[in-house]
């Protein structure tokens, strides 16, 4: 079975947050947050970010297990399949370690990438780009991702205006 990055990590969440945060900050970025959804296991950061005299807003979504989905993880089959409270505590204490370390590693590629010159700030961070309203121009484009292919690109800039 092939290994995950960083699925073993045991770097705390908020030392790699403070990582991503230093990485922003050299990066020029003007905000950074973070949102915690315990119940829906999920994490968001948002960075402002100042680009060539443009004003981006940043959105990335880490998804981790609800605390429902760690107590299944957690349960024993040694033991009538109950959920093992030391198996747990160590999930609890584990969680969103590797995701964090994960969404560190690509910022970091993304920002080289950039500074190499292999592909353009504004290209690699698209999909993420929050607009007024607060959807992403992933979340824009992807349902309609098949129809820009097959059809003639304008087309899409029209659509649910």
């Amino acid at each position: 079975m092939r290994r995950h990055f960083a699925e073993d990590t045991s770097v705390p969440v908020s030392r790699t947050r403070g990582d991503i945060d230093s990485l922003l900050r050299k990066w020029g970025c003007k905000g950074i947050q973070w949102t915690d959804q315990f119940e829906d296991g999920l994490v968001i950061l948002r960075f402002a970010w100042l680009f060539k005299d443009n004003s981006y807003m940043a959105r990335f979504v880490l998804k981790l297990p609800t605390e429902a989905e760690l107590r299944e993880r957690a349960i024993d089959g040694r033991s009538y399949n109950k959920v093992s409270p030391n198996k747990l505590a160590r999930l609890q204490e584990q969680q969103g370690q590797q995701e964090h370390r994960v969404l560190l590693l690509w910022l970091k590629a993304a920002f080289n990438a950039v500074e190499a010159g292999i592909v353009k700030a504004e290209e690699i961070f698209l999909p993420f780009i929050e607009g007024k309203n607060g959807q992403t121009v992933g979340e824009a484009i992807l349902p309609r991702l098949n129809m820009l292919l097959t059809n003639n690109p304008v087309s899409l800039l029209t659509q649910g205006e």
